[in-house]
């Protein structure tokens, strides 16, 4: 019999990956029900897990100041208290680089943390306590921090779709500050790295992230010079964004566990190019019909 993994948020954008690469060798359980309507002790009860990965959070327009999420926090522990007193294994939640303090190089995960937002104060206040009681009961547990995340599936608004969709239309794309570093990672390998620290010895925080840090130019560029981009970017001046100059992790905790990235930054733009070309041209030949 297959061992259960139970997955919250396993039809989004991440957990869809997570499941592909789970589903041939684990039984996964999906929880569809709202989060915050379950009895986790009856529910760990009538699942039993052995790992669990917890994706969902609060989302849509005003999630980073809801108190949803202060909700959300407590239904996790919850959640994670009961996982482990019904028997369960190892788990994997997931936080958001947004909890440490910037910084203009690589954050580490020792690094001292200030989040700004509520939601990313309620990720915080959550690693910390679950890190803390992992280490205390011997529980198997990685808080893995995301940094930014790319990748087929993707919202529409997002950095990368915006520019490429543009781009191949032949549009002008407005952009963030040229010189801003933001740290992308594909969203299959964020999948293969959860998958990586929940089957690992290692109880703690984990930077999830990609390790190229590439300018918006950077990116820009790049985009610029697929064949089909036939478009412009222009960016928009520092004091107009006022964002921090540099959004970048370390993971050489996250390769000491075994993972390696299966796509550079160029790859995985690449593939999503040629995804909303694909689309771009279906469009207009039906257009055309």
């Amino acid at each position: 019999m297959k061992e259960v993994v139970m997955i919250t948020g396993a039809k989004g954008f991440i957990g869809q990956y997570v499941v592909s690469l789970l589903k041939d060798k684990y039984e996964i359980h999906a929880v569809t029900e709202n989060i915050f309507d379950i009895d986790f002790k009856q529910y760990m009860k009538r699942v039993n897990p052995k790992y669990l990965i917890h994706l969902a959070w609060v989302t849509g327009q005003g999630y980073s100041d809801s108190k949803e999420n202060m909700y959300m926090l407590s239904k996790s522990i919850e959640m994670f208290d009961e996982f482990y007193t019904n028997g369960g294994k190892r788990a994997v939640f997931v936080g958001t680089e947004q909890e440490y303090l910037r910084k203009d190089t690589a954050l580490k995960e020792e690094d001292e943390l200030k989040p700004a937002s509520l939601y990313a104060q309620c990720k915080c206040n959550l690693g910390e306590i679950l890190v803390k009681a992992s280490k205390l009961y011997g529980y198997g547990f990685v808080w893995s921090r995301l940094f930014f995340i790319y990748g087929q599936g993707e919202k529409p608004k997002r950095l990368m779709p915006s520019i490429i969709k543009g781009m191949i239309k032949g549009e002008e794309v407005v952009c963030s500050y040229s010189e801003y570093v933001r740290d992308y990672i594909h969203v299959y390998d964020v999948a293969t790295a959860i998958t990586t620290c929940l089957f690992s010895d290692y109880t703690g925080a984990v930077n999830v992230c990609g390790g190229e840090s590439p300018t918006i130019g950077e990116i820009g560029r790049i985009i610029a010079g697929f064949d089909g981009a036939e478009g412009t970017v222009r960016h928009k001046s520092d004091e107009e964004c006022k964002q921090p100059p540099v959004i970048k992790g370390d993971n050489s905790l996250l390769k000491s566990l075994g993972w390696k990235a299966r796509y550079t930054l160029k790859e995985g733009i690449l593939e999503e190019f040629n995804y909303y070309k694909r689309m771009y041209e279906d469009e207009q030949r039906f257009l055309d019909e």
